[in-house]
């Protein structure tokens, strides 16, 4: 009789080919969606990031440059001339090379002034310009633009004093270096990185790219995307023709001006095609084997190959615990081991990646809630104005800052848990939780600090400790009566019209007692300092002077005192002087990871407008 068919020996073959291909494909097509929805996701945020970093940046930088040519400006206005004190900012050490001012006289812009750091320059990059009539129209009607006019790292800002139509509106031109703002969109990045204006035209940006519209490289609206969104920060999927490009935009909070990150969604799954590549392999590997296996074994092989048939098929469905018994030290069984390997090693990574996602997920749940137990940063309350700054070192920091009114007093609390992390971010929140019920009793700041290490230590035991500072301000004496846990003194700074100086820094550290939590009994003592209107106080922790720059060498304490005379020299509003501290330690630590949580903040008395309280 004549055979029909194939025989079982090619059936098997094409079994065993067959089935664990298509398993397999089916799971490497699962896991690449898989990857790709979770890289996607992870792209954007990263380069969400990044945009909204160099946004804040360029805000920052291009606020400094309006704040250092402010008395440039008032000088002009007052005086109608430039005059010694102009010269002498534009010579400090700064960005700004010159400042040039115009008025509108009939259809033209006319020059009344020019003050620069280099003499001559001003006047040929002005020369360059051509008919500034067009320029000085905008900026009448806008109020406000950006220009990067050379294509290089400097920028003209144009800005309007007086109102929009106001025959004695002034223009101003202010040629600024932005050198380390345009490195950072030159420096090269998994991600191209762009500063634009409303328009789409790129200021800053890789080499090359400046002075172009971004709309033209990727073929796609850019300056519509911008005008027609109101959120801050948002991201996009752009398709055109065969280019997809993830696009992160943020906007800046200075003249309309966006910084847009592109990665190339192709670079960005990159590891997909090195996923597919590695699978073939595989695939080819595992033919192989199933070739070879079906030439030597017969009818003896069918009920192994049923099994790891039935095995796949299991993983395929998302069973990664299967495991198929091994009979044999030939090829099956060594097949069979690989199997079991395999699923392994998958169930292994699948537990891990889930564990690592849920710890990721509490982490940022905690910092979430972490988020929410520090007040406004800015804050005007009645007899005293504050302002603060706070960077926690990993997701979740140990350092608490807060003020509250009570009745006519305004309580003032800062302290430092035991290292960083989540452990100090769960004390934090009791620090908080305590210091929510103290604030409804009557009670003097030493007790106030008894019951804060009371519940400080019930809750860890003394495992973690809190150092801390408590004061309390009284509106109608301007007494400040103060507790210390262990906590880095204060400084206070009286108010004068002479230069500060480090003997003018007057440290809050007459009373020292234990850190709460070291000892449930402990007894705090309180003492008083009578202050004035417009005295400082900045409150701290201990992680400002141990900041450290990329080469591991520490801001030290005696930057640390420089940085508090310098930025409150002639005594300006308490902000500036917290952004300007901010700026100083930014500077230095140029990003640099943090060793400790970075957290203080400064009050300033003012006058009370209420009457005294009885």
């Amino acid at each position: 009789m004549k055979q029909r068919g194939l025989s079982i020996k090619y059936k098997i073959l094409l079994l065993l080919c067959l089935v664990p291909v298509v398993t397999l494909a089916i799971y490497l097509m699962v896991a690449i969606r898989t990857f790709e929805n979770d890289k996607i996701p992870y792209v954007f945020e990263s380069t969400s990031a990044v945009a909204n970093t160099l946004s804040q940046q360029a805000t920052t930088d291009l606020n400094s440059v309006l704040n250092q040519t402010k008395p440039v400006l008032q000088e002009f206005l007052s005086r109608r001339e430039f005059g010694t004190m102009s010269r002498a900012i534009l010579d400090s050490d700064g960005p700004v090379e010159w400042v040039a001012v115009f008025a509108k006289d009939s259809e033209k812009a006319v020059q009344q002034g020019l003050v620069e750091k280099f003499q001559g320059g001003g006047a040929r990059e002005l020369q360059s310009f051509g008919e500034t009539t067009g320029l000085i129209n905008e900026i009448l009607e806008k109020g406000r633009i950006v220009r990067v006019p050379f294509k290089n790292e400097k920028m003209l800002i144009g800005e309007r004093v007086g109102a929009a139509g106001d025959e004695n509106a002034r223009v101003f031109l202010i040629m600024s270096r932005m050198q380390t703002l345009a490195n950072s969109f030159r420096a090269p990045s998994g991600a191209e990185v762009f500063l634009v204006n409303q328009a789409g035209f790129i200021l800053y940006g890789p080499a090359g790219t400046e002075a172009t519209y971004l709309s033209e490289r990727l073929n796609y609206d850019v300056g519509q995307e911008i005008q027609s969104k109101t959120q801050p920060v948002w991201t996009k999927e752009i398709i055109a023709g065969k280019d997809e490009t993830l696009a992160s935009f943020s906007k800046a909070g200075f003249a309309n001006l966006a910084v847009v990150s592109l990665v190339d969604k192709k670079e960005a799954l990159k590891a997909v095609q090195d996923l597919v590549s590695k699978s073939i392999y595989f695939f080819i590997a595992l033919i192989a084997a199933a070739v070879i296996v079906s030439l030597l074994a017969t009818s003896s092989l069918t009920s192994s190959l049923t099994g790891l048939a039935q095995a796949t098929q299991k993983v395929a469905s998302g069973d990664f615990g299967i495991r198929v018994p091994v009979k044999s030290n030939d090829e099956i069984g060594s097949l069979a081991r690989s199997f079991n390997a395999m699923a392994e090693e998958v169930s292994r990574l699948l537990s891990e990646t889930a564990e690592k996602s849920r710890m990721e997920s509490e982490l940022k749940t905690a910092q979430t809630v972490q988020e929410t137990l520090f007040p406004p940063t800015e804050a005007t309350l009645d007899g005293m104005q504050i302002s603060g700054y706070y960077e926690p070192a990993s997701e979740c920091g140990g350092d608490w800052w807060h003020y509250c009114e009570v009745d006519n007093k305004v309580l003032l609390w800062i302290g430092d848990a035991t290292g960083h992390g989540a452990p100090a971010a769960l004390i934090t929140s009791a620090a908080k939780s305590a210091a929510t019920i103290i604030e409804r009793l009557d009670v003097d700041v030493a007790h106030a600090l008894q019951l804060m290490n009371r519940a400080i230590y019930d809750v860890s035991k003394g495992r973690i400790m809190m150092t801390f500072f408590l004061a309390c301000y009284d509106r109608n004496t301007k007494i400040l009566t103060y507790s210390n846990a262990s906590h880095e003194g204060p400084y206070l700074f009286k108010m004068t019209d002479n230069q500060l100086k480090k003997k003018d820094l007057i440290p809050l550290n007459d009373v020292n007692s234990p850190r709460l939590g070291q000892d449930r009994e402990t007894v705090y003592e309180q003492t008083s300092v009578q202050l004035d209107v417009g005295d400082r106080i900045l409150f701290y922790t201990d992680g400002i002077p141990d900041i450290e720059n990329p080469a591991k060498e520490a801001w030290g304490e005696r930057e640390f005192i420089k940085g508090i005379l310098h930025t409150n020299q002639g005594f300006p509003p308490i902000s500036d002087s917290v952004q300007s501290f901010v700026q100083m330690f930014s500077g230095f630590r140029q990003k640099a990871p943090l060793k400790d949580d970075i957290t203080f903040f400064m009050a300033e008395v003012t006058e009370t407008t209420a009457g005294p309280q009885i």
